[in-house]
């Protein structure tokens, strides 16, 4: 082994143990609050299977082309940003806008040089906890079975595995969304104030990696406020609630409105021609979003584009081979969504809305910028996640109903009613 192999080697394995410390810290601090939790084994699972799967990679030709060329661009900028003061302007910038830059700068500003694996195995650990933070919010939402089942089926399912260790937005994403599902679960059950501080942290992280997403989420966080706000029995938790909506609101509405501005939508529209131009990667058709009116006309037609593209018999490369598999676990999903949504569809906002808002936010965000086929099954990876989280709290809610009460946990119920007693037979 040369010196550099070791060098490597040692890196590698720094970030493997902080990896895994992060998330046992982070399991603990769930456990703390909700007892029952019981997915650190899914957890433990994800975050290996990751791990050895981007390690298996490397050693494939095919490597670069699943990945993209994206990852040397961030990599690139980050190494860059790495010699630049901390008191920089290039520094704030990426801190409020390239989250993921300064992140990987970080890396090349202490461990010169910096392992490519070393960096994967980071994001790796970060998109593995807003994995565990989802599954925690279904946790809150529907109990103990239907957080084992969402933890098992992300930890396993095949694009969220490959997507978690790209050097790119998605592992950043992933915890951001996990951070707004589990508080605004907490919300939802619980009324706790206190929830606003997840949901605001992975509003923040959103806007800093992906700002039309953060804009979003945080449309999705006042909405799950506002529900949760008519859900309380006390009027002051209601008004105190309604009350953080209202500030939600009128802080986010500037910033939604100067980003759907004219100037800012010519912008989306030639990144939205830009990528259906792009011949590399199955491009989407082009739509028009040059006014606020025909993105309102035109987004289904995206929305519809990432649902369903590649088409199964769409197989020009690797990439799209892997796409593939998405969409055919997006379609049944879809299925299994459908039939639970006709068993249990005037209860899907009770039981389910802290995952369904941001689900739908999510939706409408990554139809405006998906061009091409590439960049809309790397954006659809948030969706399923969200989407087996919520078929997950809806089967526990048909199973509830399905399975009968034991007989020892039902009240006691009286076979009939005791005989009265006898009137005593007066005397003459």
């Amino acid at each position: 082994m040369s010196e550099q192999q070791l060098y490597d080697f040692q890196c590698n394995f720094i970030a493997f143990i902080a990896g895994a410390l992060l998330l046992w810290l982070l399991m603990r601090r769930l456990r703390r609050d909700q007892p029952g939790l019981q997915i650190a084994s899914a957890v433990a699972v994800a975050y290996v299977v990751r791990v050895l799967t981007a390690l298996t990679l490397n050693q494939t030709p095919v490597a670069r082309e699943l990945r993209g060329g994206d990852e040397l661009l961030f990599l690139s900028q980050g190494l860059g940003l790495s010699h630049d003061n901390i008191a920089s302007s290039a520094f704030l910038e990426n801190l409020t806008k390239h989250f993921h830059v300064l992140f990987f700068s970080l890396d090349y500003r202490f461990f010169d040089p910096a392992p490519d694996m070393m960096l994967r195995i980071e994001v790796i650990a970060i998109a593995v906890a807003g994995l565990a933070l989802l599954a925690a919010a279904v946790y809150e939402l529907a109990g103990a079975r239907a957080a084992v089942i969402t933890a098992w089926v992300l930890a396993l399912e095949p694009a969220n595995v490959f997507f978690s260790g790209i050097l790119h937005k998605e592992p950043f994403m992933m915890l951001a969304e996990g951070l707004v599902a589990y508080g605004g679960a907490r919300l939802w059950k619980r009324g706790d104030r206190r929830a606003f501080v997840p949901m605001i942290i992975g509003c923040l992280l959103a806007t800093a990696t992906r700002p039309y997403v953060g804009w979003f989420l945080a449309a999705a966080t006042a909405a799950v406020a506002l529900h949760a706000s008519m859900r309380r029995n006390t009027a002051s938790a209601s008004v105190v609630l309604a009350l953080v909506v209202v500030g939600l609101t009128v802080a986010f509405i500037p910033t939604v409105w100067n980003a759907s501005s004219k100037k800012s939508l010519h912008q989306l529209q030639i990144s939205q021609d830009v990528n259906a131009g792009d011949k590399s990667n199955l491009s989407l058709e082009r739509v028009d979003y040059s006014s606020r009116d025909k993105v309102i006309l035109n987004l289904p037609k995206r929305v519809a584009d990432i649902v369903t593209k590649p088409y199964p018999w769409q197989l020009a490369n690797t990439s799209q081979r892997l796409g593939v598999l998405g969409t055919t676990f997006l379609f049944v999903g879809l299925i299994l969504l459908a039939a639970a949504l006709i068993r249990n569809g005037r209860s899907v906002m009770q039981r389910a809305g802290p995952l369904v808002y941001p689900a739908l936010f999510l939706l409408a965000a990554y139809a405006l910028s998906a061009g091409n086929a590439g960049t809309a099954f790397r954006y659809r990876t948030h969706l399923v996640a969200f989407l087996v989280a919520v078929l997950a709290v809806l089967r526990s809610q048909t199973q509830d109903q399905a399975e009968p009460v034991p007989a020892r946990q039902r009240p006691f119920e009286p076979l009939s009613a005791p005989a009265q007693p006898l009137a005593r037979a007066q005397t003459t």
